[in-house]
């Protein structure tokens, strides 16, 4: 840098600074005591919570100090409006703040704004006076003092505003001398009736601010608004304009510091439109940016009031065949990788670190798989995370002995088992309290509390989760030994979305409908169940209550324990709460008890506690839209029951044995406590845990580790060896479609996958994807992408035109009109599996090398005697058995080349105690 330009910087940065020290904007929310600050904060203001008179608070060089002044009270304290402080409204500012407390304050309150530290010059106040308190009471007029001089009076407070453009507000100039303080008294008027409230409720202040009076206010999209949903690009802007303004001055980019630097000679001004048109279109937006707008007000004497910076971002799905309401959740996308690199409870490395450790936005991928055994409940809280348990080698991870949940916003989760276990008394999975999350292709069971659960959430997505075999007589801490408790879901949202998932041999709460009370008391939640299947319940299908419920194209499937059958939806009135709880009911099938065509048989409304209600329960259109692909009931079986459940990167014994017992309508378990039929006690009723091999990534798989193995860049031609801390190329979206290569790498992952390391034929087995599918069934293949395609019975063989990736599509379709289609990914040239090391799994059994060249080696290392290993293609057919010793390597010998499979089993017992993938090259 040249001494010139060194001169400038040193200057700008003096003239800045001096220009801040004189005039510092600081902007101030008064909280509710004992309250999360996340719950009660506006964002960009700074909290203070007044607990004690007098109370200070210093920030930017500026002290202020609040005191109770007059006769009447005797304490400061805070006060709020909840459900003005909650959803749908998040009025944070203006519906909780600062108020004089004690059994006079009502008779004259009056506070004390002192603040020091001001320079000499003009400064402004901005107060929010918006009272918390019942809409039915008289509130009398505030009248307002800067240094003892009367400057505002009768200034009448608002009450119970749930925008801040909304509340009453005083904009105040005044002069101040260095080294002098400032004094605002807030004082409530004594005059008037004694019913009325004389107190004052001080909610928020900013000082050196634009006035909000000649500003334009209420944007749309929202500030902050992170889900904005974009036609073919493009999205309106409007606001509601100043009363005094004349016109409107528009700035709009994508760099804040631009946007609020920017002046009518700037790229950033788009124009000057007249008052009446205070809206602008915005074409060409991409979802991965953030974008900064402002509007200026032109006021009638030509003067201009700057206007406050707004921000939103476009809405993208947070992968493709993501649907319902948190279909627009953000995980990760655009921040770090961390790497799960071992099956530790906690520590570096561990699952719970990669979790709980808050580093900003990040997508978590396994390089381990394996069974992790929780010593505590897990909880994700931070947002914007992605958890991709299908980027896991070997049969993928299962987590068990603690449950899993989730409570952050944007948060995207796929992949991922929880198979509790007898024990402890807990439950699964969640998104309780969530916003703009979504659990997808997860699979939980053998809980003793229930297995999900999502209270108080808000734009929440549960789909493709298969929940199942929730423990019915395991001890639960809270009944008598002996009760039955296994639940499947309690659920609530605003608005929920559960669709095509599986819920089966889950003794009740199938579902149980917690739309709870909103801070008014009047009844909540929203919620979408479309398209689940759901198979031999005991007592309990789905009942309790919500405010708005869509209950479409649902199966239920009643099996060898059901117990209560005919009803599939019971909507319960048990309390006398305000407003309605009321269901739309459409298209739902319960075989042999009801179908389409006769809806009423299927539902009923139960009211009880001497309560009456005035109203209809059930209604004859939907609430909302689901924003879900839906079928009919029979046909959604089939999908739910092709796909379904945690599939990647493998398929469990436990999931596959739901699907076939779902379709056949069987059952393995006996309760060891109960007796009943497909309602386990303990998971050692169905064999207990399968082996989940412990395999680990070899240091080569991802040289950069950025998320991206060195296969899938080496195909793509990005850089296998970035940075450390590089994440450009897992961030890079060069077609600008808004999901990001990493993104696309998970999308690939998530997918049923084939690999063909010789670049030979692959040949998949299409009806194994298509398992719901059983009658008069046919397929077809369509849309290759670098190879052909031969569909011999129900085999698509695929041959690689080059090394690379490739992909089909098929369909099938049945006889009663049933039909699916579905992608396959192909990888020719590239094997997922050798750059997989393969370790000592935790029943001691050992497969090296792999790949291999047709010959290779088990050991067993356990106190099992004696197991017998079959080995089979993958089409399932048989090719090689054989027995092994404790302690005693076999050598084995393959003559063809290609993907088998090798399952080892105890000879006496015939428990599987290994299953492992095996390529000969």
């Amino acid at each position: 840098m040249s001494s010139k330009s060194l001169l400038f910087s040193i200057l700008t940065l003096i003239a800045t600074s001096s220009i801040f020290a004189q005039n510092p904007i600081v902007k101030i929310d008064f909280d509710h005591i004992n309250q999360p600050t996340a719950q009660v904060t506006e964002p960009e203001y700074t909290p203070w919570v007044v607990s004690t008179s007098p109370s200070s608070f210093t920030t930017n060089g500026v002290t202020f100090k609040v005191t109770r002044q007059g006769l009447k009270g005797d304490a400061l304290g805070t006060n709020w409006y909840k459900a003005g402080i909650q959803s749908p409204y998040y009025a944070k500012l203006v519906c909780d703040g600062l108020t004089v407390k004690g059994t006079t304050a009502n008779e004259g309150g009056q506070i004390e704004l002192r603040i020091s530290g001001l320079a000499t010059g003009t400064h402004t106040l901005l107060a929010f006076l918006n009272v918390t308190d019942s809409e039915t009471f008289t509130y009398s007029p505030i009248d307002i003092s800067v240094n003892g001089n009367l400057v505002l009076d009768n200034v009448i407070p608002s009450v119970k505003a749930v925008k801040t453009a909304d509340a009453k507000s005083v904009y105040l100039t005044f002069q101040a001398t260095a080294g002098t303080d400032v004094v605002v008294l807030f004082a409530a008027e004594t005059s008037g009736a004694a019913t009325v409230i004389k107190n004052v409720m001080l909610n928020g202040i900013e000082l050196n601010t634009p006035n909000i009076f000649n500003q334009a206010t209420n944007p749309i999209p929202a500030h902050n608004d992170e889900h904005v949903e974009l036609n073919s690009g493009s999205t309106q802007l409007g606001w509601t304009p100043a009363i005094n303004s004349v016109s409107h001055n528009i700035y709009f980019g994508t760099d804040v510091a631009a946007v609020t630097a920017a002046t009518t000679a700037s790229p950033e001004y788009k124009g000057n439109q007249p008052k009446a048109n205070a809206s602008f279109l915005l074409n060409g937006l991409y979802t991965g940016s953030t974008y900064y707008w402002r509007v200026d007000e032109v006021l009638a004497d030509n003067s201009i009031e700057k206007g406050n910076i707004w921000r939103f971002r476009p809405a993208q799905l947070a992968f493709p065949g993501a649907e319902g309401y948190g279909r627009f959740a953000r995980g990760g996308r655009g921040g770090k990788v961390i790497a799960v690199t071992n099956l530790n409870d906690s520590g570096p490395g561990s699952l719970r670190e990669a979790v709980t450790n808050d580093i900003g936005p990040r997508t978590i991928i396994f390089n381990t798989s394996g069974i992790i055994q929780l010593n505590s409940r897990l909880v994700l809280s931070q947002p914007y995370v992605t958890i991709a348990g299908q980027t896991a080698p070997g049969k993928g991870v299962c987590i068990r002995t603690a449950p899993f949940g989730i409570t952050g916003n944007d948060a995207i989760v796929q992949n991922v088992r929880v198979r509790l276990g007898g024990g402890t008394t807990f439950d699964g999975m969640g998104l309780t309290g969530a916003n703009h999350s979504i659990i997808d292709h997860c699979s939980i069971s053998w809980t003793i509390d229930e297995a999900f659960s999502s209270r108080s959430g808000k734009n929440l997505t549960l789909q493709r989760t298969l929940i199942s075999e929730a423990l019915n007589a395991a001890g639960h801490q809270n009944y008598p030994a002996g009760t039955e408790h296994g639940y499947a879901a309690t659920i609530g949202g605003d608005i929920g979305s559960f669709h095509h998932n599986l819920l089966a041999h889950c003794y009740g709460r199938n579902w149980s409908l917690g739309g709870g009370l909103d801070a008014n008391n009047f009844f909540a939640g929203r919620m979408d169940i479309t398209n689940n299947v759901v198979y031999n319940w005991g007592s309990r299908t789905t009942d309790g209550g919500t405010k708005e419920l869509n209950f479409v194209g649902n199966y239920y499937k009643p099996g060898p324990g059901t117990e209560l059958k005919q009803y599939a939806l019971n909507m319960d009135h048990e309390d006398n709460f305000a407003g309605m709880q009321r269901a739309y009911f459409n298209g739902n099938v319960m075989p042999g008890y009801f179908d389409e065509s006769n809806q009423e048989a299927g539902r009923r409304s139960r009211v009880s506690n001497g309560i009456t209600i005035s109203y209809e329960t059930f209604v004859t259109t939907p609430f909302f839209p689901s924003y879900v692909t839906t079928q009919s009931a029979g046909n959604a079986y089939k999908i739910v029951l092709s796909d379904v459940g945690c599939t990647q990167p493998e398929f469990d014994d436990h999931d596959q044995r739901m699907i076939t017992e779902t379709l056949g309508g069987t059952y393995s378990a006996v309760g060891s406590v109960t007796g009943k039929k497909g309602f386990p006690d303990n998971e050692s009723d169905v064999g207990g845990y399968e082996n989940y091999p412990v395999v680990n990534r070899v240091a080569n798989w991802d040289n950069d580790n950025d998320g991206l193995p060195n296969w899938w860049e080496t195909i793509k031609g990005t850089n296998v060896n970035s940075g450390t801390g590089d994440f450009s190329d897992s961030n890079a979206d060069a077609n600008l479609d808004g999901y990001t290569n990493l993104d696309e790498y998970l999308q690939w992952m998530a997918l049923p996958h084939y690999e063909s390391p010789t670049g030979a034929k692959v040949s998949v087995n299409i009806q194994k994807l298509s398992r719901g599918f059983t009658s008069g069934v046919n397929y077809s293949v369509a849309n290759a992408v670098n190879g052909t395609t031969a569909l011999v019975a129900d085999v698509v063989e695929f041959t690689p035109n080059a090394n690379g990736l490739g992909s089909f599509e098929f369909t099938v379709t049945d006889n009663t009109g049933g039909t699916m289609t579905r992608k396959v990914n192909i990888v020719s040239g590239y094997s997922l599996l050798s750059t997989a090391e393969n370790t000592l799994s935790n029943t001691g059994i050992s497969v090296w090398p792999v790949p291999n060249n047709g010959s290779f080696s088990v050991l067993m290392t356990n106190d099992v005697a004696k197991a017998e290993f079959t080995i089979y293609d993958i089409l399932g057919k048989e090719i090689k058995k054989g027995t092994l010793n404790s302690n005693t390597q076999e050598n084995i010998n393959l003559q063809a080349k290609g993907v088998f499979i090798i399952k080892v089993a105890d000879a006496t017992t015939k428990k599987v105690l290994h299953t492992q993938k095996i390529i000969v090259q």
